[in-house]
């Protein structure tokens, strides 16, 4: 089981999708970069590109996101995220059933901007310059954003000269703010 660590659904727990298909981040782990972006979740748009059990979506929501997008492919891992919203009767949070490239062109189409966006990717994906750059080319960042890349290792941060990167080191994950200038 996984806990919300912080806001109005607190000590809550939540269901989890296998962990052959997902990892889970901890509990010390969300606490540390939620803290880390302090007042900027409140009101704030908030996407989670791939969601696993909605667990980093749903604590957005708790600590004061005013609208959250989960993105998830994997079909078990969907009923999960279901099963989890459902549990806390939360109606504001949106699901998108399908790939991150799916939901890119939709959100695209559809004129979604968001303030924060949490990237933890499969396993076998790495997170490169070249991916934001694709969350850029789809016109889903606001002009102030903020992108939180949970990885296994350490980010070039040369590539990203265009932010304010704040690195945080929890055992052997890392998290990387990165702030629009």
């Amino acid at each position: 089981m996984i806990r919300i660590v912080g806001g109005i659904y607190r000590h809550r727990t939540l269901k989890q999708p296998d962990l052959d298909t997902t990892r889970c981040t901890k509990d010390s782990v969300k606490e540390g970069f939620f803290s880390s972006l302090g007042e900027a979740i409140k009101n704030s748009t908030f996407l989670d590109l791939f969601s696993g059990s909605g667990a980093i979506g749903i604590e957005a929501y708790s600590r004061g996101a005013k609208k959250v997008w989960l993105v998830e492919k994997d079909k078990k891992a969907q009923q999960i995220i279901k099963d989890n919203l459902a549990s806390l009767k939360i109606n504001e949070i949106d699901l998108f059933c399908g790939d991150y490239e799916s939901a890119l062109q939709s959100f695209k189409i559809e004129g979604l901007q968001f303030d924060i966006v949490f990237l933890d990717p499969p396993y076998k994906m790495d997170l490169s310059k070249d991916f934001i750059d694709i969350l850029k080319i789809h016109h889903i960042l606001l002009p102030n954003h903020i992108i939180v890349l949970e990885k296994d290792n350490r980010l070039d941060s040369d590539e990203f000269d265009e932010y304010n990167i704040r690195e945080l080191k929890y055992g052997k994950t890392f998290i990387y703010i990165l702030r629009s200038k």
